[in-house]
């Protein structure tokens, strides 16, 4: 018995000494072994490539019909791509401009038929309406980092709903702050409260459990993973009016290295495991991938691999990492077996390989 899952690649083109060509759908098919009686065997067959200037990040629509990408251009621009049912075919349907720039980071909006945008260069968070195909059409809302902090020029990275809340969380790695937000029903976004960092954190990337009593946040600039805990929020005198819409208020609770290794890291992605047992973090300065156990008070890393150099991005298939390694210019398959890390196949070459999404 074996099983296919496609495989969206987003590459660097043109970035520093972008070697890709945008965007690269792979067809990764595993077998159980059965047939053998050896390992489970990986086989991948390229699909169609999208020429586009740096897509820096990918995301999958809910059907797995279109494919969304945010290209780090000046100005940023979103794409979709409408992707044939057997991924035999990738077609430009969308090629939307937006007012910021350098977007790195896209995710749906709470709002149904809305996307958002992080725009790491001009400081921006943008919303994307969407038509009734899913389509990227009009730019509803854009909310300005520049005005939130008076030390430190803004980078917002990333934009993710919190799960069991109606919260949005914007960590902003030149602000130190993870800034929580709220959409209304017409698409448009408003502060509702904020996680400060110790400075010069850099937070970069985050990951919640399914209610966000832990967030985990990989802090780029000091190779830090902080993990904060929720709890009701009790507004002291003196809160400003716009942050006494949130209901919950967070503290940091630990704050530890991403990497067994001695020396500079700038850490890059995390994730949780689907039980939510294990958190996995992507390290820059090292090249490795650490797999940290959640089970004691604090995060405590329990394996660490070697991958490809500046290891920018990962996903998960079932008990596979996939990460792309954007200056070892391949994506590399690795196993987890319980809280170890161990590899599981061949790199797979994917010149400068940024970003991956499985589709659904």
């Amino acid at each position: 018995m074996s099983t296919t899952a496609t495989i969206a690649v987003g590459s660097y083109s043109r970035s520093g000494s972008g070697r890709g060509s945008g965007l690269e759908l792979l067809h990764l098919t595993q077998g159980d072994g059965t047939e053998t009686g050896e390992g489970a065997a990986l086989t991948v067959r390229r699909g169609p490539t999208v020429e586009l200037p740096d897509p820096s990040f990918v995301l999958w629509s809910a059907d797995g019909s279109l494919l969304y990408a945010v290209l780090e251009t000046d100005p940023t621009r979103v794409v979709a791509v409408r992707v044939a049912p057997d991924g035999s075919t990738a077609e430009l349907v969308a090629d939307l401009a937006l007012e910021g720039s350098g977007g790195c980071h896209l995710a749906p909006g709470r709002t149904a038929g809305t996307l958002l945008v992080a725009d790491y260069g001009s400081g921006t968070v943008e919303t994307v309406r969407l038509d009734a195909d899913g389509v990227p059409v009009e730019l509803i809302d854009v909310d300005h980092h520049r005005d939130l902090g008076e030390d430190g020029t803004p980078h917002p990275h990333q934009v993710s709903a919190l799960p069991g809340t109606d919260s949005l969380a914007v960590p902003d790695l030149g602000l130190d702050r993870v800034f929580l937000y709220r959409q209304d029903a017409e698409g448009q976004m408003g502060l509702v409260g904020e996680i400060p960092l110790n400075r010069g954190s850099g937070p970069r990337h985050l990951a919640a459990d399914h209610e966000s009593e832990q967030l985990h946040i990989s802090c780029e600039l000091s190779g830090t993973i902080a993990t904060a805990v929720r709890r009701p929020s009790e507004h002291e005198p003196g809160t400003p009016p716009v942050l006494r819409g949130s209901s919950h208020r967070w503290s940091v609770r630990s704050v530890i290295p991403g990497s067994r290794t001695e020396g500079e890291n700038a850490l890059s992605h995390l994730e949780l495991t689907a039980d939510e047992s294990m958190l996995l973090v992507a390290n820059r300065g090292p090249g490795t991938l650490s797999a940290l156990s959640l089970t004691m008070m604090r995060p405590e890393i329990t394996s660490e691999i070697a991958v490809g150099a500046h290891p920018r991005h990962f996903t998960q298939l079932g008990q596979l990492v996939l990460v792309a390694a954007q200056e070892g210019d391949r994506i590399d398959v690795l196993r987890r077996d319980g809280d170890e890390l161990s590899v599981a196949a061949d790199p797979i070459p994917a010149p400068s390989a940024a970003c991956l999404a499985v589709r659904p």
